[in-house]
């Protein structure tokens, strides 16, 4: 195999989105310009069978290797011809070798990426010393009825969502500009411990989301918006992206309603299935939990030098 560099996007996105979806599309790629690293696995010098990307930055003098803000893994995807399982076998792991050693030529200080969940082969990067561990998110299969999905969520969750609907709050469907959007989950943000990349946020709303690939759902009590939830969405998954509610407002069930309306828009999208796009932190696991999805597990791969691993293993234990 041969793992090089690639400056076409179009040729990239045409190959990887029908393995990838919506975070291999030109549109959502387009978000981080020409800071996303793009490469290309050869069969030879000519033919394209997979690749992945990255973003290369570096701080404090030191190269740091991980994923484009917001979105959920690498994109590694890979095509292969062979039809027995051992031939299968051997060239997932062929090209998880290769993955592996183009990631530690890189000598990077650190080394942070998430894989899609498809992919469960990484014997390579446990041999050369990479953390591997295991995450997880949740999802749920659209391809059954809505009183079927609904009779699965928790009845606490049901209890509080129809508290909200007698409170008379109602959900309206991409009412916000684009603009409001991105002020309003800033400011969302701002109100807990995640990191906001302000720029890669403007870009999803501004340069990548239409009608054709997201939408949004608004909570509304009268006229005081109470909550939002981002959603971006490709033939077979609708994404939870992003999601906030006005904590001042007092109302509760306000981001559970929500949720039920992205899944019930989703599915009248002909979306197959809905993931709530990573579940690590403990009180939102709780949160999406209680909608019934099943648990699916993704892993990621971290390393990092000596001296930058002694002081990670004091903040980031878990990690590293």
């Amino acid at each position: 195999m041969i793992l090089k560099r690639m400056d076409n996007l179009d040729v990239f996105c045409e190959k990887a989105e029908p393995s990838i979806g919506v975070f291999a599309s030109k549109k959502w790629l387009s978000v981080y310009g020409d800071a996303l690293t793009l490469i290309g696995i050869y069969k030879d010098e000519h033919q394209l069978i997979g690749g992945f990307y990255f973003l290369n930055t570096k701080k404090y003098g030191f190269t740091f290797l991980k994923l484009p803000p917001y979105t959920p893994h690498c994109g590694l995807f890979f095509i292969s011809d062979s039809k027995n399982h051992s031939s299968i076998n051997n060239f997932s792991k062929e090209i998880m070798n290769d993955v592996c050693d183009f990631f530690t030529a890189q000598k990077s200080a650190l080394t942070v990426l998430a894989f899609p969940s498809a992919i469960i082969d990484f014997q390579p990067f446990i041999w050369n010393k990479y953390k591997v561990i295991p995450n997880y998110t949740y999802r749920i299969n659209l391809e059954r009825t809505l009183e079927d999905i609904r009779s699965n969520f928790d009845s606490k969750n049901r209890n509080v969502i129809n508290k909200a609907i007698k409170e008379e709050v109602f959900v309206t469907e991409n009412t916000l500009s684009k603009e409001e959007l991105y002020h309003f989950f800033i400011n969302s943000l701002n109100t807990t411990d995640a990191n906001i990349y302000e720029t890669e946020l403007k870009n999803i709303f501004h340069k990548f989301s239409d009608e054709t690939n997201s939408f949004s759902v608004s909570a509304y009590k009268g006229k005081e918006l109470l909550g939002n939830v981002f959603c971006i969405f490709d033939k077979n998954t609708c994404y939870y992206l992003l999601g906030g509610v006005d904590k001042t407002s007092g109302v509760q069930g306000v981001n559970n309603l929500l949720v039920q309306k992205s899944i019930e828009k989703a599915q009248s999208l002909g979306c197959k299935t809905f993931d709530f796009e990573g579940s690590m932190l403990k009180g939102v696991e709780k949160f999406f939990r209680s909608f019934g999805p099943e648990l699916v597990p993704y892993f990621t791969v971290n390393k990092a030098s000596l001296p930058l691993e002694l002081l990670l293993k004091f903040k980031k234990r878990e990690l590293f």
